[in-house]
């Protein structure tokens, strides 16, 4: 199979670089385009066919995935659509419907639409995905694929999607926020920098792994860790004055609601 991906901005790059660390698709399997010729440069750099012109990646891939702005999809569907009849359509676009791509392009086009995160370059990503009106079987087996090489894969309606991209979509900036308030932190504490750095990242991992595999509540972990007079009882109480949970709650709608937006 070849895909063909249009845009290689960082979402885009990041998906190239996980399907290839992944070895689910070689360097041949790939063909892209994007407005940046040093993007393409680098790509071609390292074996991959680009093309001059977006109908030129449709024609020549068996599947194409969308990586472009919100703004600029149009565009895109516009120039593509003469060719894209019969190929599966993968938009990666925030907030754009499958509907949308569907009227665009015409005829029984195949679209799924995925929201994956930065974290597919490491193969740790956390993805979405839902149909549209007039995908396969066999096309949720390609997405699934694809983006299973890159890390974990879910299945939602088409209306949670906006939600998925404030959470997940989003959720890596929210983290690295995080990590770099711990960290900084540490510092603060006479932690060198370095082991600061890693020492709060490797919480963050510890942690996400302990509770996909446990099956105690996030309650219950968390009582695991806090003890009546101990230090992390200390920790939370200032987490809860200064209101976290409920701040990071609200980053999550607002990036929803802006996701919303950029599908009118």
């Amino acid at each position: 199979m070849i895909i063909g991906i249009i845009g290689v901005g960082r979402i885009g790059n990041a998906l190239i670089k996980g399907f290839l660390e992944a070895k689910v698709l070689d360097e041949k399997q790939i063909i892209a385009n994007d407005r940046g010729d040093k993007k393409l440069e680098a790509l071609r750099a390292i074996g991959i066919q680009t093309g001059s012109k977006n109908f030129e990646v449709v024609k020549k891939a068996d599947a194409i995935i969308i990586a472009v702005k919100p703004k600029d999809i149009t565009n895109v569907l516009q120039e593509i659509k003469e060719y894209a009849q019969d190929k599966l359509v993968i938009s990666v676009a925030a907030g754009i419907r499958t509907k949308l791509i569907e009227e665009q392009i015409g005829g029984r086009v195949r679209v799924i639409r995925v929201m994956p995160n930065i974290a597919c370059t490491v193969r740790k990503a956390a993805s979405v995905y839902c149909v549209g009106k007039y995908a396969a079987s066999y096309d949720e087996e390609t997405v699934r694929s694809l983006f299973e090489a890159v890390g974990t894969v879910f299945k939602l309606p088409e209306h949670l999607m906006d939600a998925v991209t404030g959470l997940s979509g989003s959720g890596p900036a929210y983290y690295f926020f995080i990590i770099k308030a711990f960290a900084e932190a540490g510092v603060n504490e006479g932690i060198p920098e370095e082991i600061a750095i890693k020492l709060a990242a490797q919480v963050a991992i510890g942690a996400g792994k302990t509770v996909l595999k446990e099956t105690r509540s996030l309650n219950e972990l968390i009582d695991m860790v806090r003890s009546p007079g101990g230090t992390t009882i200390e920790g939370l109480k200032v987490l809860e004055q200064g209101k976290v949970a409920e701040n990071l709650r609200e980053a999550v709608k607002r990036a929803t609601t802006r996701s919303k937006e950029l599908s009118k």
